[in-house]
């Protein structure tokens, strides 16, 4: 085999591996799961807002091992209580949303994807 054929030969296997090892990656995605998460178990932070009051909100996803991704909003008060409310069990996967505190009406509004739109109440 010459030199140039073997270069060719060679050029053509990383082309096809690459190839699939995309369409491994962006075909689920293109269904809203993210393939690392099904293995990897970790929670991914969206969106994050501290106010001076010492109230903190968290917007976090995860995959939940069944149907897709869940969405939550963790709302931790100055004395340290956690409430997790859930904004979507059945999510597709999202790298960020938009988190808007209202301390004066305590609100939290999140906008996930499709435009739907979260207001939780906190005390």
């Amino acid at each position: 085999m010459s030199a140039t054929a073997e270069k060719y030969l060679r050029f053509t296997f990383l082309l096809v591996m690459a190839t699939i090892l995309a369409g491994v990656l962006l075909v689920p995605l293109a269904f809203g799961v993210w393939l690392p998460d099904v293995f990897i178990d970790r929670e991914h932070t969206l969106a994050e807002q501290r106010l001076a009051s010492g109230h903190s909100f968290r917007v976090i996803q995860y995959w939940n091992h069944g149907d897709f991704y869940n969405t939550e909003l963790l709302h931790i008060s100055p004395d340290g209580r956690v409430e997790t409310h859930v904004l979507d069990a059945d999510d597709n996967k999202t790298w960020s949303v938009p988190l808007l505190v209202d301390e004066q009406h305590k609100t939290a509004t999140i906008k996930l994807g499709g435009g739907r739109v979260k207001i939780v109440d906190w005390q």
